[in-house]
């Protein structure tokens, strides 16, 4: 995204090296806030997608949610389920705002070992963990509140603690 917002930009940057000095500061002086916004909104946008930890391998589990400083809400999903598509993206939204607690998503097609040891059944099949334990559990799709309670009561201990 900051390579497009970067494109449009650069035309008009080029433009004002070309011109004299004194009008190409004066250009770039209209074009600067332009630029520092786009890369303001690329870094938010990337902060965002940060929050959202694909787990690929039991290794990636033990080094992003088992050791984890944050709580991880750690959502088994499958591309084919339906009520899966609904549920992260709902997740992460709720999250957004959120600077203390991570969301990890785990292919159940890819990742046999992890649905075998945590004994997912079904799909969405939803688990909080804090400080490497299961501390709540949901399966398949909930309304809005029950995620909120979920992160609520994540945020309640993670303050406690600190």
């Amino acid at each position: 995204m900051l390579k497009i917002a970067a494109e449009g930009i650069a035309p008009r940057l080029v433009a004002c090296c070309s011109m004299g000095a004194t009008s190409a500061q004066s250009s770039c002086q209209r074009i600067a806030p332009q630029a520092a916004k786009a890369t303001q909104k690329y870094l938010s946008q990337s902060q965002h997608l940060l929050k959202k930890l694909v787990i690929k391998d039991h290794y990636e589990f033990d080094q992003k949610v088992i050791n984890s400083d944050n709580p991880v809400i750690v959502n088994f999903h499958a591309e084919w389920c339906d009520p899966c598509k609904i549920l992260t993206p709902k997740m992460l939204e709720l999250l957004e705002n959120s600077n203390e607690i991570d969301l990890a998503v785990i292919d159940v097609e890819t990742n046999l070992d992890l649905v075998e040891t945590f004994e997912v059944k079904a799909v969405p099949a939803v688990l909080a963990f804090r400080n490497g334990v299961v501390v709540d559990k949901f399966i398949g799709l909930v309304d809005a509140n029950s995620i909120e309670t979920l992160i609520d009561k994540l945020k309640r201990k993670q303050q406690q603690k600190q």
